[in-house]
């Protein structure tokens, strides 16, 4: 995935993420998460854990894909996905406040969905159920679905599920 040569022209920059990168990692989820934290306490616990925060960055980094975003040098969001033989999941955009609505989100789904095409497989992702992202994914052509009762019944409660499927 590249970014837009206007994305560019505005500071933007996208690069691999590295096991260095665990702090500037961890201050984006943190602050990025805090909301849902405060939405969901008795999901969450009632404050960031940075050993969650670890134990997930130490997943990410075996992922197809992993990247950091940059605006003028200052990491201010990571987005990642995992490509499998038969879906494409395990995907995440974190990007700081000041740095939404510039149209990133929209550049990494519609590179995914690229690859959904080109591959024949489907997308599966997952949002908490207040994030505004959601009608993101509905305008990109992803549809809600329900997952079986026993797929990840911890979160069921909080979170929402949807797919892209590229034989529609």
């Amino acid at each position: 995935m590249k970014l837009t040569p206007d994305l560019e022209k505005m500071g933007f920059c996208l690069t691999k993420m590295y096991r260095s990168d665990l702090d500037d990692f961890l201050r984006v989820d943190k602050l990025t998460f805090q909301r849902y934290i405060n939405e969901y306490p008795e999901y969450f616990g009632d404050k960031y854990k940075p050993e969650i925060g670890t134990d997930c960055f130490k997943q990410k980094i075996k992922l197809t894909f992993f990247k950091k975003l940059l605006l003028n040098s200052e990491v201010v969001g990571f987005m990642n996905y995992d490509k499998k033989d038969n879906k494409i999941d395990d995907i995440s955009i974190r990007i700081l406040e000041k740095a939404q609505n510039r149209g990133i989100g929209t550049l990494f789904l519609s590179h995914l969905i690229k690859l959904s095409e080109k591959f024949r497989i489907p997308i599966y992702i997952e949002a908490i159920k207040t994030n505004p992202v959601q009608s993101l994914y509905k305008r990109l052509g992803f549809e809600f679905y329900k997952p079986a009762e026993d797929y990840r019944e911890e979160i069921q409660d909080y979170c929402s599920f949807y797919k892209y499927n590229p034989y529609i």
